[in-house]
């Protein structure tokens, strides 16, 4: 990975109003699915090759088992999702945006297609193209991969206003510390 992550503690992120500093989408489950919280915040500075946001969330998978899901917006070589999917390329896997998609989440109202990616066997992961920018969907454990069988719909946490302060607040996900 390229670029430096700026980890931010979830709380601070919400309260400090962090996240309204951010210069990309910081893709938000929302309505927050029951049971489950925002965990933290990671994002690189915006250089003129492109840049990220990472938003990490914690909760049941729908079988009741702890999950954990990592929600990535960059720019087209960042090579930030690739990192969290434990990829050593900027790009996803090849067969990503070819034949049908294995997952569909809904982006700021709009159905955006997600592929499976080859990775890491701890993990499962899906890229798609969202708002112009990819968004890589890194799931842990990979035995909890049905988490994108229903479809998730995610808003820019940027565009919650006052509505930030109603997030579930988790403790900071050591996932995001990975350098």
């Amino acid at each position: 990975m390229s670029h430096r992550l700026h980890v931010i503690e979830p709380f601070a992120a919400v309260i400090g109003g962090e996240i309204n500093h951010v210069t990309m989408p910081l893709w938000t489950p929302w309505p927050v699915p029951i049971g489950w919280t925002f965990t933290g915040l990671a994002h690189t500075e915006a250089y003129d090759d492109g840049g990220a946001t990472v938003s990490s969330w914690s909760g049941p998978d729908p079988f009741g088992d702890p999950a954990e899901i990592l929600l990535v917006c960059e720019e087209a070589g960042t090579g930030v999702g690739s990192h969290f999917a434990g990829l050593s390329m900027s790009y996803p896997s090849p067969g990503v945006g070819e034949g049908p998609p294995h997952a569909k989440f809904g982006v700021e109202g709009r159905p955006v297609p997600l592929w499976a990616v080859q990775a890491s066997t701890d993990r499962a992961v899906y890229a798609g193209e969202a708002a112009g920018r990819w968004l890589w969907v890194v799931v842990h454990p990979a035995e909890s991969s049905a988490i994108v069988v229903e479809p998730m719909q995610l808003v820019d946490a940027r565009q919650l206003g006052a509505e930030l302060s109603v997030l579930p607040v988790g403790e900071l996900s050591p996932r995001l510390m990975l350098d």
